[in-house]
């Protein structure tokens, strides 16, 4: 199957007309950037795909999106689809690509540890976004209790995040990178970061469709995934033009951001994005004390059946050979 599409869609091959289709993605950050090289890439276009990508600055609203149809395929980090598929909605994860949380936490200068954001507040994205789960399980495991100990604000994305950071009004933010860079050229100080925890695994990045899309568009998905994959080759072999890419989607001008940026990505996204049992089951274990979450097997909230079948057909061996 896989050598035959790379053959119909290879440059002597006929003119085939693209399908198009609608993509979201949720957070503008540097983990999530493999979708925007796939697309400047060209690698959707190469296995048949005209993809239109949107913006959605939040999992929940990603998900809604995703089940009216809205959209055909979303690239969303957390909880959210977990949490939507606990509920009863047909959403699995198909693909992850960062099974991390790439969030450091940035205080005032008089912050020094963790444990001095007692009775202080820190500001997140979104409550029930990636931000606002790091924060809370660094709290809970550093023996604090939140909301009760630790005020928790939203402020709708990173950028506010940071912005309220630096205009003093919260102690604290947990920012992704590029803000993370950002915020240290600035003078904050790094209180705490996940990703240096090397057996946290959570679904940072994946990618998320409906059941009703994955059973009749089965094809589909597995292009999109070929046109990610390839993206993922890019954005690992070919920093130069990562860093463009992740510069002009941010809108970044300092090379040293976007430097850090990547460094700090590209080791941690694999060639292949498989999902993991022990990522799903933290994502369950994020809801809390939702009942249902006591009976839930990690495994029933995604299909890694087409990875497994391109890799079996050698796709991801093609591209680093």
């Amino acid at each position: 199957m896989v050598l035959l599409l790379l053959l119909w869609f290879s440059d002597g091959a006929p003119a085939q007309p693209l399908q198009k289709i609608v993509a979201g993605w949720s957070s503008p950050s540097g983990n999530q950037a493999v979708i925007w090289v796939a697309k400047d890439a060209a690698s959707f276009q190469q296995y048949g795909l005209d993809v239109e990508l949107i913006f959605v600055g939040a999992g929940s609203k990603m998900t809604q999106a995703l089940l009216a149809g809205d959209i055909k395929i979303a690239q969303v980090g957390g909880v959210a689809p977990v949490s939507a598929r606990l509920s009863g909605a047909e959403v699995k994860l198909v693909a992850v690509s960062f099974n991390t949380l790439a969030l450091s936490v940035m205080a005032q200068k008089d912050i020094r540890t963790l444990a001095d954001l007692k009775g202080k507040r820190i500001g997140v994205s979104r409550y029930g976004s990636n931000t606002d789960f790091g924060i809370r399980y660094l709290l809970r495991k550093n023996g604090m209790v939140p909301d009760k100990d630790v005020a928790i604000l939203q402020f709708g994305d990173a950028v506010a995040s940071f912005a309220a950071l630096q205009a003093g009004a919260v102690q604290a933010s947990i920012l992704s990178y590029p803000t993370i860079s950002l915020a240290k050229k600035a003078g904050f100080r790094e209180v705490a970061d996940i990703a240096s925890d090397n057996s946290f695994e959570y679904p940072g990045s994946g990618i998320v469709v409906t059941d009703r899309t994955l059973q009749t568009q089965a094809d589909m998905v597995r292009r999109f995934l070929m046109g990610y994959i390839q993206g993922i080759h890019r954005f690992k072999t070919d920093e130069p033009f990562t860093k463009r890419v992740i510069a002009q989607r941010l809108r970044i001008t300092d090379p040293a951001v976007v430097e850090e940026a990547y460094k700090f990505a590209a080791p941690r996204i694999p060639r292949m994005p498989y999902p993991t049992v022990n990522g799903m089951r933290m994502a369950l274990d994020s809801l809390g004390n939702d009942a249902r979450v006591k009976g839930a097997r990690a495994e029933d909230f995604y299909d890694d059946t087409i990875l497994r079948g391109l890799e079996r057909d050698g796709f991801v061996q093609q591209l680093y050979r």
